[in-house]
């Protein structure tokens, strides 16, 4: 994957695609709050949370399940009907949403409360190598690298090699993502699963 990853991710085929979707979305429901984090540890960035998309036809309608199984977001798209039918996230303890907007020559991304309606291509921007792909939240430039049979979010520094976030992609009907508990306490969690959504949906996002 490493030696494919740029130039895969600045064709019109994603590399993550999953399989084509069918016609019905799921329901959306479900209402949790997020995991609670121990500041008190001594080792707090080393804890790592895993949510898992588990799927109804593929990532694009699919529910994200945290601890102990319970339902954060949701995913629907309408896919059987035009590629270009929008995806909606919801995040079932805020009631927030995101609405990914599938068009030529570029979809759109909008998160109430949380990201500016901007281009797909400018939320995961490809770097100059076509190697990896930005991302920004809070001010702090991550990046979206591949790692053998994962891709992993670390920060954009020389100083750190820190994983934030790694996305399995070795399942078929599911896709496993793990978040360090500090980083889902400073709100990182959204941004990264809309990344994960747009990474696996097997559309052009450039």
């Amino acid at each position: 994957m490493s030696n494919n990853f740029g130039s895969q991710f600045s064709t019109t085929t994603n590399p993550f695609s999953l399989g084509n979707g069918k016609d019905d979305a799921p329901m959306f429901g479900g209402s949790v709050p997020l995991p609670r984090v121990d500041h008190n540890s001594s080792h707090p960035q080393s804890k790592m949370i895993s949510f898992v998309f588990t799927y109804d036809q593929d990532i694009l309608n699919s529910s994200v399940l945290g601890p102990k199984g319970q339902q954060y977001f949701a995913i629907g798209t309408d896919v059987g009907r035009h590629l270009t039918t929008p995806t909606t996230i919801i995040q079932s303890s805020k009631g927030t949403h995101v609405r990914i907007e599938w068009s030529q020559p570029h979809s759109t991304v909008e998160w109430n409360g949380v990201l500016e309606k901007q281009r797909t291509g400018a939320f995961l921007r490809l770097t100059p190598d076509q190697k990896q792909r930005f991302m920004a939240f809070k001010q702090t430039r991550f990046v979206w690298s591949p790692s053998n049979t994962s891709v992993l979010l670390t920060k954009d520094s020389s100083y750190t090699t820190e994983v934030v976030a790694r996305i399995n992609t070795t399942h078929v009907k599911s896709t496993i993502v793990d978040v360090t508990a500090e980083g889902v306490a400073q709100g990182i969690l959204e941004s990264v699963i809309l990344a994960v959504v747009l990474l696996m949906s097997g559309r052009p996002i450039d």
